[in-house]
């Protein structure tokens, strides 16, 4: 993470990655869910299960590796994971998540010269987000705020300072869950696909853990690591292994 990124996220609260998935990981991610497409939606298992093993890749993803250990610390987790798939008409999401009110799992710090963000996403793209598109929107700067965001903004009828992030397929979106953010309407003819990779540092959990033996058992020992039960001494899981 050079230090323009470091500058960027620090100030806006996210950044965009581009190219990170190559054309082989769009083409296997994006077969994977058109396979699904016939499985209702209460049928359908986590993609982590799926037979696809790019999803489960995902986890330790050398590209946003850095990213992650600049931003969580060297000892994080993967806290939970989903995908979003939106048709058109798909309605906004409203705004959520900020510096107020302050959250012990979700929040921004700076100190001693160094970020710390409490749950922070890496959402993969696997389709164009484009400027006129709808989907993830934020107000840049919101995970330091220290005034909680006006009701008016939350729910859009005035956008105020909200802003949209386009994205093209491959591309990464990270940001902080302090960051004030939510959805805009989806108005384009394709699909928006979204993989939300969501981590946080090793000894906080946001969501309740839920990980069986019969997924530990397809993830390699880098990967149950990252995935496993919060603790403080994260560095047991990590530690130098984590640098192979």
């Amino acid at each position: 993470m050079d230090e323009k990124e470091k500058y960027l996220f620090d100030l806006q609260g996210f950044i965009v990655i581009r190219d990170v998935l190559t054309t082989e990981q769009l083409a296997k991610l994006n077969k994977a869910i058109d396979e699904q497409a016939g499985i209702a939606p209460e049928e359908r298992r986590s993609f982590m299960y799926w037979e696809e093993q790019a999803f489960r890749d995902l986890i330790d993803d050398p590209n946003t590796e850095p990213y992650l250990t600049e931003i969580l610390g060297e000892e994080y987790r993967l806290d939970h994971e989903y995908s979003i798939i939106h048709q058109k008409g798909a309605p906004p999401l409203g705004l959520h998540g900020g510096g107020v009110p302050y959250d012990p799992g979700q929040y921004y710090t700076f100190q001693d010269g160094k970020m710390y963000s409490g749950l922070t996403v890496v959402s993969y793209a696997l389709t164009d987000i484009g400027p006129d598109d709808g989907g993830f929107c934020c107000i840049p700067g919101s995970h330091k705020s220290n005034y909680r965001t006006p009701a008016e903004y939350k729910h859009y009828s005035e956008i105020g300072p909200v802003v949209h992030i386009p994205q093209k397929a491959g591309d990464v979106l990270i940001f902080s869950e302090a960051l004030t953010h939510g959805t805009f309407a989806w108005q384009a003819a394709h699909e928006r696909r979204s993989l939300l990779y969501k981590y946080s540092p090793a000894m906080i959990s946001w969501a309740p853990f839920n990980r069986s033996q019969e997924l530990l058992d397809m993830l390699t020992d880098r990967q149950k690591a990252i995935v496993q039960t919060p603790s403080s001494l994260g560095y047991r899981y990590f530690g130098k292994s984590r640098k192979k």
